[in-house]
């Protein structure tokens, strides 16, 4: 004798909008303010997408990311490039309602030299458009 498929109860339709909903808010980096930041940090410094990171800014770091973009105008950073290795991990956090204010700490390995580290604050506020960058500065730690 052989089992009978499983007939779910749920409708397609409905499974469907679930999934989408969840893969929408996984990928979603302005949900919350450490999301956004986190989002921010990865294309800036690990993926150095100056384009992509500009997306989730507003106010001065969107000025200091248009800065970056004219000085790095003409060079191509593509799969041929050789990127550093970027770490980062939480050292300070001060959230509220509508801003927030994150430091990470960078480990940098680049390519044939030795590591080393770079304290980043982020300044986040949340925006009508969700939450966004308004500063950003790096310094030793």
């Amino acid at each position: 004798m052989r089992p009978r498929p499983v007939r779910w109860s749920v409708p397609r339709t409905a499974l469907l909008v679930a999934l989408v909903t969840v893969v929408a808010a996984c990928g979603a980096p302005d949900r919350n303010s450490r999301s956004a930041a986190r989002a921010f940090l990865d294309r800036h410094y690990v993926a150095i997408d100056l384009d992509a990171a500009r997306g989730l800014t507003v106010s001065l770091a969107a000025s200091k990311i248009a800065d970056e973009i004219e000085l790095t105008r003409g060079f191509v950073i593509d799969a041929g490039v050789a990127k550093p290795r970027i770490n980062y991990s939480l050292t300070r956090s001060n959230e509220a309602e509508l801003k927030a204010r994150y430091v990470y700490e960078l480990t940098i390995r680049p390519p044939g030299l030795e590591p080393f580290a770079k304290l980043v604050t982020l300044s986040l506020r949340s925006t009508a458009d969700g939450w966004r960058v308004t500063n950003y500065s790096e310094s030793d730690p």
